[in-house]
């Protein structure tokens, strides 16, 4: 039995599973070479498994913002090997913002044995979250984007498929990432039992990259979201990252687009921790890249937003506490909304970033400050406040929160 649909098409349960066993070894499939490297060595090398494929329930939470390339790369040689081999392939993620532990939130887009294409673009990208919310992943921390992207789907999808049956689980940490191992292991339950092969194998990055370009001829790609700050941590990874814009101009479109909506919102919001990955795209002399990016910001209903934002102090020695409300007061094009800004109150400036803002109330240079500024940006970002924040923003503002 297999099913294949499209979003709009599939709930988390997809087709009837009725029928099927519930399988005892999952594999988190990120796209990406390290867990690659472990299924195609399970496809090619029995020995290197210790259990029958029929058991194996291969699963993928889709972000929806992944680089055309790696999907192009998985469809045409991955997808065959499942089909050859049967092995059940489970392509699932997100159709809102939140997601619960019984499934509500999630579609199931393909649970089949012979996968023919990857759904790659999901039904609700990780970028529309990051737009409406005017923000960008967080760099340092836990990854809460991964955390609710994929993590958040994948639970209850692995949880269904097994039946609440014990189950190995398998991520594909390499040799050298035994810490990480030792955190997932944490989660380890009576029900379920984290594997890491390529740690058992001794596999380092190098290792799945000969093992996979020997198989396909491809050095493959790192899996990730086209606008990961993650990804562009290093001066390796933003060179890397750029030579694939270079090739997939629509990707570093998006990239620029995400940060600009969230860099107009908090001038401190960047992609890279140096500052803005515009200006990286730039001194590349990716010329594609950029004229998508300002095509996209020419075609794109602006908005004017009043942006306030409070830092305060909740007690003696603790770390200040920042809250924001966004609110959007008129719509139009880009050029109508340049043309309102310029008739707000405050005094206008435009940054470094290129950014024009008519500022009532600048920061401070310690907590607790608060700040006021209108700025033009597309119109993506929802209204959005705290609860308490105007009685934390009167506190701090005083007089200027009148106006």
């Amino acid at each position: 039995m297999s099913t294949q649909t499209h979003h709009g098409q599939a709930s988390l349960f997809g087709a009837d599973t009725s029928t099927r066993r519930h399988p005892r070894h999952v594999l988190s499939y990120g796209l990406g070479l390290d867990s690659t490297a472990v299924l195609l060595r399970w496809l090619t090398d029995p020995a290197s498994r210790d259990f029958d494929l029929a058991d194996l329930v291969v699963v993928t939470a889709m972000t929806g913002d992944e680089f055309a390339s790696t999907g192009a790369d998985v469809e045409r040689y991955v997808l065959p090997e499942l089909r050859r081999h049967r092995v059940r392939f489970v392509q699932a993620g997100r159709n809102q913002l939140l997601t619960t532990a019984a499934g509500e939130g999630i579609t199931t887009f393909s649970d089949t044995t012979e996968p023919t294409r990857l759904f790659a673009e999901g039904a609700y990208a990780l970028s529309t979250e990051m737009l409406t919310a005017g923000t960008l992943p967080q760099r340092g921390g836990v990854r809460k984007c991964s955390a609710r992207a994929k993590g958040a789907v994948l639970d209850p999808v692995i949880a269904r498929l097994t039946g609440g049956q014990p189950h190995q689980h398998y991520v594909g940490f390499e040799s050298d990432e035994r810490g990480r191992a030792d955190r997932d292991a944490a989660y380890n339950t009576p029900i379920r039992t984290g594997r890491y092969p390529l740690i058992e194998w001794g596999w380092t990055r190098a290792d799945c990259d000969s093992f996979v370009y020997e198989l396909t001829g491809r050095h493959w790609s790192k899996s990730a979201c086209t606008y990961c700050p993650f990804a562009i941590s290093s001066a390796r990874g933003v060179q890397s990252t750029l030579q694939r814009y270079a090739t997939e101009p629509a990707a570093g479109a998006l990239a620029l687009f995400v940060e600009h909506v969230a860099t107009c919102i908090n001038e401190m919001q960047t992609l890279r921790p140096t500052g803005r990955l515009y200006d990286d795209v730039a001194a590349a002399g990716l010329t594609d890249v950029l004229d998508l990016f300002h095509r996209r910001l020419n075609d794109t209903e602006h908005g004017v937003y009043e942006v306030r934002r409070v830092a305060k102090v909740r007690g003696a020695g603790t770390k200040a506490v920042i809250a924001r409300s966004v609110r959007l007061l008129d719509r139009g094009s880009r050029a109508e909304m340049a043309a309102a800004l310029a008739a707000m109150p405050g005094h206008l400036r435009t940054g470094g970033d290129g950014i024009a803002r008519s500022v009532v109330l600048a920061r401070g240079e310690s907590p607790p400050w608060a700040e006021r500024f209108y700025v033009a940006c597309p119109a993506v970002v929802a209204d959005k406040a705290r609860p308490h924040f105007e009685r934390w923003f009167a506190e701090v503002a005083g007089d200027v929160a009148l106006f």
